[in-house]
């Protein structure tokens, strides 16, 4: 077969063509990955109504942007169903006038579900026309009667009976108090709450010895005649705030302390169990001179709070913090949830999404929000498994919170559920012993808080053939007494001595009794192994994870709680001194730490009798130190790519090899060929066997099929020649100069991309 000639200059002119589509087409690949993705599919709406100005305003643009956190994730990733989220923001601007324009708002637009309303009282007032209109409302609203009095309205929280609870339970077991006071305001939110706390308080022999009520039109003379009375009554008596204002409840507490009342202080707003409520009383003389003068003694309770909360919880308060530069309040976290169980909802129900079918796509959201009822149809939120019980509200625990020098922290005893009680062996004598309490219909476990701490000394090796690597740290615990709080293990951890336990809880460096806690400090060493994910290596951030867990007492009688005020948490990743630790690995660069309560479960009876019919699975406290650490990839890859780098030049000149050399061309490239394998089984000892391709594998393997090729195209220009088609050889090795060009132009690109932010 004989080709048609082609002029030489006329095929240079082709080849310029060719290299400008191929450089064209290079850059529209790369861009797909910039563009935005659009969705022209009809847009599901939610509606947000929210206070975003008044008095509540800042509080509620934060949760704003926590909801609009995770509905952009959703659109990002097609929607649903493909059709993208569109979120509708209403002001209720904190008053029943804006609450009620907001309401008729959401009802009147294509809204099929609203994640909102901060106030519980205002939403009392709008709550009849949701039901009417059959639209669904996802809050954190606590009052019963919000959900008693509507079917479509569901809390990713319990309700304020469930929550009062764990107040009455501290209160009697805890502070050891059979006697409790009441200040109040005359709103319905203080209403509601102060004789519900009175009925819980009472059922057990509790009495409440005084209610003071806050005179919002003679507030100074109001609160002096209630700190006179609670001076007459003493000073050990704990007091209940159901009042919701929070410039109320600051003018109470200053003029408690003031008088010299150090009387426990537990307040029913969520917004006052937060570092940020804490901080307004830094203005006060007292607060500057003696930090937690006003805040030490004051209790709050909350569905979440950080230093036990789980790996989902602290990832997204990590993440929340680089993005807004302070961590999330309880509100948002739940909010959050509120999104994803909205979501979900919109997702599994039967939608037409038309003006006609308004009201039917409302209840069937509804019907599906409804049906997310129990632990096996829960969804994965970030306090837990996220589901809604028979009163629309969230089944998790409350956490009792108290503040350390204007630091919020886990108070030292909690309480949980006690959901198995065939499994508990002599129900008499723990109720007797005080382990188990009982209150009303319900029974629950005393749970022993330790306040633990890892602070790591010094990271010295990285072993990343082993998948190990060895760290020195300290680690305390600090109890209340529990004789079993320290018997742990370290299942991922070995000492760097054989035969030699890594931790021994009888040999401290260090241990004293203060405020009531046993503080006992341990130095450690070893060896721990994790699993490496190498498939960006080198490129590759490694997560290096020290965990220990209690394997003796189930966590719903003890907890490890991060000990945030031990180790000055949170703090910036890049203090000189957080850097310390890891300065002796050139090749690695510390991104951060972040400390999880952790929870192992086990389904074994562990031969206990009582245990046995029981299909409850057990679960153990524990907690983890998750070091971040970035590889240098820019140093290892002008150690060890280089020589790779550089045999790239090998094939590539062979192209420009002139006719009298065409036949070293094939044992050129084999050699760089086979240099090129050596190379990349050498790397290859130092990692260990995975059942994936790495990234350094793609480079090498684009090598190899330039060098393939090459060795073709060689082939190729011999047999043109030795049809004496010399213009045509010299035209293919143009064309593979400009190709070879573009595809090593193109890999550098492509990886620059995908791997710009890990480059360091």
């Amino acid at each position: 077969m004989r080709f048609p000639a082609i002029d030489v200059k006329q095929g240079i002119k082709y080849l310029k063509y060719l290299a400008i589509s191929l450089s064209m087409i290079l850059l529209i690949v790369l861009g797909v990955g910039l563009l935005p993705k659009t969705n022209a599919s009809s847009p599901i709406s939610i509606a947000m109504v929210l206070s975003l100005s008044g008095q509540n305003g800042k509080a509620g643009q934060e949760i704003r942007q926590s909801i609009e956190l995770y509905i952009n994730q959703i659109n990002q990733t097609g929607g649903i169903n493909g059709h993208p989220l569109q979120l509708l923001a209403l002001d209720d601007r904190g008053t029943i006038e804006g609450t009620k324009a907001a309401a008729t708002a959401a009802v009147a637009s294509p809204s099929l579900l609203i994640l909102g309303h901060q106030n519980s009282e205002l939403t009392l007032q709008v709550n009849s026309i949701y039901r009417a209109n059959q639209l669904p409302v996802i809050s954190i609203n606590i009052l019963d009667q919000l959900t008693n009095q509507n079917p479509y309205f569901f809390r990713t929280v319990p309700k304020s009976s469930d929550q009062l609870k764990f107040i009455a339970l501290y209160m009697r077991s805890v502070l050891k108090s059979k006697t409790a006071s009441i200040i109040r305001s005359g709103k319905s939110f203080d209403l509601a709450l102060a004789p519900l706390f009175t009925s819980l308080f009472t059922s057990e022999g509790g009495r409440i010895q005084y209610i003071g009520d806050v005179d919002p039109e003679a507030q100074e003379q109001s609160i002096q005649t209630i700190v006179r009375q609670l001076k007459a009554d003493g000073n050990s008596v704990p007091l209940f705030l159901t009042i919701r204002d929070p410039n109320e409840i600051e003018a109470v507490i200053v003029a408690i302390r003031r008088a010299g009342l150090t009387t426990p202080i537990f307040s029913a707003l969520p917004l006052a169990a937060t570092e940020a409520y804490a901080n307004r009383f830094s203005k006060y003389k007292e607060e500057q001179a003696q930090a937690g003068f006003f805040t030490d003694n004051f209790y709050g309770y909350s569905p979440i709070l950080l230093d036990s909360a789980g790996l989902d919880a602290q990832e997204f308060a990590s993440q929340y913090q680089k993005t807004y530069g302070r961590l999330p309040t309880y509100a948002e976290i739940k909010f959050y949830e509120a999104a994803i169980a909205g979501v979900e909802a919109l997702r599994q129900a039967n939608l037409h999404l038309t003006p006609e079918s308004l009201n039917q796509d409302r209840q069937e959201t509804r019907n599906a929000l409804a049906a997310i009822n129990n632990p096996s149809s829960s969804l994965r939120g970030l306090t837990g498994t996220l589901y809604f019980n028979e009163s629309h509200s969230s089944d998790i625990p409350i956490r009792i919170a108290q503040f350390q020098k204007r630091r919020l922290i886990s108070a030292p005893q909690q309480f949980t559920l006690a959901a198995n009680l065939e499994a508990i062996d002599d129900l008499p004598s723990q109720l007797q012993s005080g382990n188990l309490l009982h209150l009303g219909k319900d029974y629950f476990w005393k749970q022993d808080v330790v306040y633990a701490g890892i602070d790591i000394n010094k990271l010295s090796k990285i072993d990343q053939r082993t998948s190990s690597f060895i760290a020195n740290f300290y680690l305390w615990f600090r109890s209340g007494g529990n004789e079993q709080a320290e018997d742990v293990t370290f299942a991922n951890g070995n000492n760097l001595i054989p035969n030699q336990p890594l931790f021994d809880p009888k040999k401290p460096l260090d241990s004293f009794t203060v405020n009531g806690l046993n503080y006992h400090l341990y130095e450690i060493q070893g060896e721990f192994k994790n699993t490496f994910d190498l498939r960006n290596y080198p490129f590759d951030q490694q997560k290096l994870t020290i965990k220990f867990q209690n394997n003796t007492i189930p966590s719903d009688r003890l907890i490890y709680v991060i000990d945030t005020v031990g180790l000055r948490l949170p703090h910036s990743d890049q203090n000189q001194d957080d850097q310390k630790p890891y300065q002796g690995l050139q090749q690695w660069k510390f991104k951060g730490i972040q400390y999880v309560q952790e929870t192992f479960r086990t389904n074994s009876s562990i031969g206990d009798p009582h245990l046995f019919h029981s299909n409850n699975p057990t679960d153990y406290s524990g907690m983890s130190a998750t070091i971040t650490m970035q590889r240098r990839s820019v140093i290892f890859l002008s150690k060890n790519l280089l020589p790779l780098f550089l045999l790239t030049f090998v094939p590539f000149m062979t192209l420009y090899f002139p006719q009298r050399l065409s036949k070293e061309r094939p044992p050129v490239i084999v050699s760089a060929l086979i240099t090129g394998i050596v190379l990349l089984v050498g790397l290859n000892l130092q990692l260990p066997d995975v059942g994936y391709t790495m990234a350094l594998e793609y480079v090498f393997h684009t090598f190899f099929a330039l060098s393939i090729f090459c060795i073709v195209i060689g082939i190729i220009h011999d047999l043109l020649v030795l049809k004496g088609q010399t213009v045509r050889a010299n035209q293919l090795d143009l064309v593979s100069q400009v190709f070879y060009c573009l595809v090593i132009l193109g890999i550098i690109l492509l990886y620059w991309y995908v791997f710009r932010d890990s480059l360091s």
